[in-house]
């Protein structure tokens, strides 16, 4: 069992000026871009570049982004260069998944929080034959957060964007079984978008509401020493 990342970076606010991005600040004087995914736990296990996936705006920083910066972190990355913004990270994500193994676990990691933890996503899988999607929590009750809400038994029940729903707050990580469960949950999500989407765009946290209602299991993983690098910029 495969893991591919995906990074949407395809955002408007992506692009600083003609000569930086936001991926290309510095944090502790490593690039934010590198500094969030190299720290990631499974980083060092089973995603190396040629099982990661950016997508980025067809604008000229992000191009010179891609060609330099990108080919030399991660050399055997693949990117896809849309010539539009998307109706949103979720769709943003879907240019990804069309050069992936569609049998593969996605991961789709907005690379804009770090964390503690010491998860493995693929083991997590491979341990549960139900389980459909994954996300990454810690506590809080910041509006700014997206949220997952569980029932007594800490089964995730609904999740929401921008909307505190519990204490459980996204981390911007998740995790799908495969494509075609991903493909499945953006229907369910452009079937019910007045209730699933934040500003009229698509967000990758209440996609998990549609695996939920295809009959899969969808949990949690807590992790620790929240640092939201969106706040450093």
């Amino acid at each position: 069992m495969e893991m591919w990342t995906i990074v949407p970076l395809a955002g408007p606010d992506f692009d600083l000026s003609l000569e930086e991005t936001k991926a290309e600040l510095l944090l502790e004087g490593m690039p934010l871009l590198r500094r969030s995914l190299e720290s990631r736990p499974w980083w060092r296990r089973e995603v190396q570049s040629d099982h990661l996936v950016f997508i980025l705006q067809n604008t000229a920083s992000s191009c010179r982004f891609a060609k330099n910066s990108l080919e030399k972190w991660y050399p055997k990355a693949k990117k896809v260069i849309l010539n539009s913004f998307t109706l949103g990270a979720a769709f943003s994500a879907l240019a990804g998944i069309a050069v992936v193994d569609p049998e593969a676990i996605l991961c789709i990691d907005l690379a804009d929080i770090l964390y503690e933890g010491n998860i493995d996503p693929v083991l997590y899988f491979k341990s549960n034959p139900n389980l459909g999607g994954l996300a990454l929590t810690f506590l809080s009750d910041n509006p700014s957060y997206s949220y997952l809400k569980t029932d007594i038994n800490g089964n995730i029940i609904e999740t929401a964007e921008k909307k505190v729903i519990s204490k459980h707050a996204s981390a911007g990580i998740y995790f799908f079984r495969n494509t075609s469960l991903y493909l499945r949950a953006l229907s369910h999500s452009i079937e019910n978008s007045k209730k699933l989407t934040f500003n009229n765009l698509f967000y990758i946290c209440p996609l998990l509401n549609g695996i939920i209602d295809a009959g899969w299991s969808v949990e949690k993983n807590e992790v620790f020493q929240i640092r939201d690098i969106k706040q450093k910029i």
